[in-house]
């Protein structure tokens, strides 16, 4: 964030009652955080091809822990926080039963109180779940899904069917099937594979009330270039079936990720998404049911970007996107600028990180501010592969001079008319 020292004291001076007018005439005060600095903390160069991670409180000691998929050595595993400032971390095997792992997920599945974990290898085509025994720290026994979901991309766990237990999603490009898993709510629970709908090159699934309807629908995204971006409407029956819905995507090919909130804070659930070209979301106009209109975020050829993710990184109270540009040798994330519609500022976490297939948020040191887990790759050679993590060194989210008020400056409506566009 830019400072302006002979204005400074005056604007601060001002705050309070130029809030409280531009309040009354109903201005948008999106606050939006300094620039936020982050500093890379490595865990790991000895993994090979790490694939895809995910970040949750594995042995649910009240800190945060980092699962990963590795393609080399065909494994999934995880690193234990020690809860320490920074954390230390201990690295412990899941499994080692599948080949190229290609997406991994944790949720309660057995609903027991602690945290399992999913998982889709490509080319064994399964989905698999590994159940956790509680114990300090967990072991884990692998349960088999599915081993005919053929070229498996994507696994996700959401309750689709209302019934209070977890399911389970898949995306699987071989077969060219969305499909979800019904759980029986046995101990340990059984599945019955279901088809959702027949999407050529599935690569992507998530589930979320697209609707605001209160069940459960389902969004996938495929990455072969004639493929659309879809979303299945639950009809709420028992079990439930799906009717689709296109989500308009005239320019976009080849998409890889799709992620769903609400990014423009006004009470609807948005679409996020990633392809060869674009990072873009579309915006809920909140009907029944609703209707999207695209927004771009970043748009340039190739790009190939990756892992849509959307969360508050900068502590401002609205939500910012993370995606990965493997084909860069830059981690990025885009500020949520506020407008109407939501804009969002590109800004760069680490300049260093080449290749980069996934990324996760979550708070790994326990101070109350979002980090980023990375797993970074080069092309050619195991040689830079990490595992990393990325500390949000913020010191006062958006209080830029950290004098305890929220400044001037951080507000858009008059950052942009006294300083300009950033």
């Amino acid at each position: 964030m830019r400072h302006h020292n002979s204005t400074a004291a005056p604007l601060a001076a001002l705050m309070n009652p130029i809030a409280g007018i531009a309040t009354s005439l109903a201005w948008p005060l999106a606050a939006v955080g300094a620039d936020v600095p982050f500093a890379e903390r490595v865990i790991s160069t000895t993994e090979t091809t790490p694939s895809s991670v995910f970040a949750t409180d594995l042995d649910r000691d009240g800190d945060i822990d980092i699962l990963f998929m590795s393609g080399g050595d065909d494994k999934i595993a995880w690193y234990e926080s020690d809860g320490g400032k920074p954390p230390i971390f201990t690295r412990r095997v899941i499994a080692g039963t599948a080949t190229v792992w290609y997406s991994l997920f944790a949720a309660d599945v057995d609903g027991d109180g602690d945290t399992d974990v999913l998982s889709a290898s490509y080319d064994d085509d399964k989905i698999a779940w590994y159940e956790s025994d509680g114990g300090k720290p967990p072991t884990f026994t692998e349960h088999v899904i599915s081993g005919a979901a053929d070229g498996a991309a994507s696994v996700f766990a959401m309750d689709v069917d209302g019934d209070g237990d977890i399911d389970v999603l898949s995306a699987s490009s071989n077969d060219n099937k969305i499909a979800w898993y019904e759980n029986d709510g046995g101990s340990p629970p059984t599945f019955t594979a279901r088809l959702i709908y027949q999407q050529y090159g599935a690569s992507s699934v998530f589930a979320t009330d697209l609707d605001r309807d209160g069940d459960t629908d389902v969004l996938s995204a495929a990455g072969s270039d004639s493929a659309t971006l879809n979303w299945y409407v639950n009809d709420g029956g028992s079990p439930p079936t799906f009717t689709k819905r296109a989500v308009s995507m005239p320019t976009a090919t080849g998409v890889s990720s799709v992620f769903a909130t609400d990014l423009d804070g006004d009470g609807d659930t948005d679409i996020l998404y990633t392809s060869l070209a674009k990072i873009a979301w579309f915006e809920s106009d909140g009907a029944s049911p609703p209707s999207f209109t695209e927004r771009v975020i970043l748009s340039t050829t190739p790009i190939h970007a990756h892992t849509a993710l959307a969360t508050d990184l900068d502590g401002d109270g609205d939500t910012d996107v993370l995606a990965t540009l493997p084909y860069d040798s830059k981690i990025w994330w885009y500020e949520n600028y506020g407008g109407s519609p939501t804009r969002f500022y590109k800004r760069s976490i680490s300049t260093t990180a080449f290749r980069t297939p996934s990324v996760f948020a979550a708070d790994i040191d326990g101070d109350g501010k979002t980090d980023l887990i990375a797993a970074l790759r080069p092309w050619d050679s195991s040689a830079g592969t990490k595992i990393a993590w990325y500390e949000n060194l913020s010191p006062c989210g958006f209080d830029s001079d950290c004098d305890g008020d929220v400044d001037l400056e951080d507000y858009v409506p008059f950052r942009a008319a006294l300083f300009g566009p950033r």
